[in-house]
Formats: structure tokens, C-alpha cells, sequence
């Protein structure tokens, strides 16, 4: 037995069988996401972009309007110390800027650059295509499917803010 696989079933012996396999999805969400997110960092390696920054960009781009850090913050279930950390290092890079609220002077507003614009349109192609090999493995209805668990498990945890729902 591989260490994953042990660390999937540790401790569930004990448990009934459709409780035990809640865990194990519990813990293959985990396993898979922190897995994905290397895979993505990988790709983004060679730009100086993190996963983590390619989120909060794609978060801010989907608005309607600039958010403030305390909204990506709330979309993101982050500090706001750590949103903001990201947004300055984004601004280094220049991908956005952070402007004041002219409404809420309080308020920071992160503000789209055009080399964000620029840099995710020549990049996207390739990312996209990273991804569709990376689930190449499952059909268009497992991942329909799949879409649709995930965005029903997001909704029973309270955290709609990235789906729009």
C-alpha cells in the first residue's frame, strides 16, 4: 500500500462505510487540489506568476467593478493582510494597481492593468489546454458531473462567491 493510499484509510476502520468514504473524499479533495496547484505553479513558473496571484487576478477581473481587498478577501476566505500582501506584489509586477475608493477613502480598490489584460490573453490558450490534459482522464459527463457536486458541496459550505451562486 502506497503512502497516499494508507493516509486516505487512516482511521477509518472504525467508521461506517459511508461515513469512512466521506473522509477519504474529504481527503482526496485536498490531495488533489494542493496537487493541481503545484501542476499550475509549474506552468507559471517561468512568468513570476503564482497560482495563488493567477486567482486573485482571474477573482478581480470577473467583477463588474474594482473590488476592494476586504471583497477579494471575503471571495477568497483570506486575511485581508494576506490579500493585500498579493496585491502589492501584483503591483510590482504590474498587474494591478491599488487605488483609493474615491467614495471611501478607507477603502483600496484593486484596478486592472493592460499588461493584465495582455499577458492572460497570450496565456490562456496554454493554460487552458494544461488543464484539459491534466482531466483528460475523465469524460465530459464525469466532469459535468464533477462541476456540479462541487458547486453543490460549495453552496452546503457556505462559500458561493467564486460560482456565482
Amino acid at each position: 500500500m502506497s503512502i497516499a493510499n494508507s493516509w486516505l484509510d487512516l482511521g477509518l476502520d472504525a467508521l461506517p462505510a459511508e461515513r469512512a468514504q466521506r473522509v477519504r473524499l474529504f481527503r482526496l479533495l485536498l490531495v488533489s487540489a494542493a496537487q493541481l496547484r503545484t501542476a499550475l505553479d509549474r506552468e507559471l513558473a517561468p512568468t513570476g506568476i503564482t497560482s495563488q496571484q493567477g486567482t486573485l487576478l482571474q477573482l478581480v477581473e470577473a467583477q463588474a467593478k474594482p473590488p476592494t481587498i476586504s471583497d477579494v478577501a471575503r471571495a477568497l476566505d483570506m486575511t485581508h493582510q494576506n490579500v493585500k500582501q498579493i496585491a502589492l506584489a501584483l503591483q510590482r509586477k504590474g498587474f494591478l494597481e491599488i487605488v483609493v475608493d474615491p467614495l471611501d477613502r478607507r477603502a483600496r480598490r484593486l484596478q486592472l492593468t493592460p499588461h493584465h489584460h495582455r499577458f492572460w490573453k497570450h496565456r490562456n490558450p496554454s493554460d487552458f489546454a494544461a488543464v484539459e490534459s491534466w482531466t483528460a482522464g475523465l469524460s465530459d459527463d464525469e466532469i459535468e458531473s464533477a462541476v456540479n457536486l462541487l458547486l453543490k458541496l460549495r453552496r452546503r459550505l457556505g462559500r458561493p462567491h467564486l460560482d456565482g451562486g
